[in-house]
Formats: structure tokens, C-alpha cells, sequence
């Protein structure tokens, strides 16, 4: 499922892999304190901002959860012109983030961490 909805959306595969394990370790049961959801912890305002009319329960729902994070990812990477720290900081502190903070630093060390092994 990863995969299909990174090629539909022109994410690298390691990459869309990378910030699953990182964002919910791959449980799509997971729910974030700000309010994040499912697999991509992706934000019920976040997916409704990019045209989602579900409801937040719908957005636990794998498929549902990746079509809408992965479209946001999608957008993250070509704002940061493919790089991959500035994907990720732009997946986690929005798409006009434009300076690494130290959350997003950790995250990125992490997803290079993921990617060097895989």
C-alpha cells in the first residue's frame, strides 16, 4: 500500500517508507498529541486544507490515511525540490518551513538513518 500511493503521488519509495516507520512505526492505530492520525500522522485540518471530506475516524483507515499524507509528503518533497531534510522539514513543520528546528533535525536524522540501512 506504501508503495502504490508513493508512485501515485511521485514520492521516492524509500522515502515514503521511511517517514511511516518514523511517524507511526508503521501502526496505523496511531495517534499523535497534537491530534495526528493513522500510518502518515497525518492532521484531520491538514487532509481537509487538501480537499478530505471524511470524517477523522475514516483518516485511522490505512488506504485512506496514506492517499492523504502521502499527497501532502508529495508536496513537501517538491517544495524542497526533492531534498530529502527539506521533505522532511516541510512534511513535519509545514510546507513553507524554510529553517530546520530541532524537531525536525531529529526526524531527518532518523529518516537518513532509515534510508542508509534500507
Amino acid at each position: 500500500m506504501i508503495q502504490a500511493a508513493a508512485r501515485k503521488h511521485g514520492v521516492p519509495i524509500k522515502i515514503a517508507k521511511a517517514v511511516v516507520q518514523v511517524e507511526s512505526n508503521f501502526n496505523p492505530s496511531a495517534r499523535g498529541g497534537a491530534g495526528e492520525v493513522g500510518l502518515m500522522q497525518i492532521k484531520p485540518a491538514t487532509a481537509r486544507g487538501m480537499g478530505y471530506r471524511g470524517s477523522t475516524r475514516a483518516l485511522y483507515d490505512p488506504e485512506t490515511n496514506l492517499e492523504w499524507g502521502m499527497k501532502y509528503l508529495a508536496g513537501a518533497h517538491k517544495r524542497a525540490s526533492g531534498d530529502v531534510c527539506g521533505t522532511i522539514l516541510r512534511y513535519n513543520a509545514g510546507h513553507y518551513a524554510k529553517r530546520m528546528n530541532p524537531i525536525s533535525r531529529r526526524y531527518c536524522s532518523k529518516v537518513k538513518t532509515i534510508l542508509a540501512s534500507s
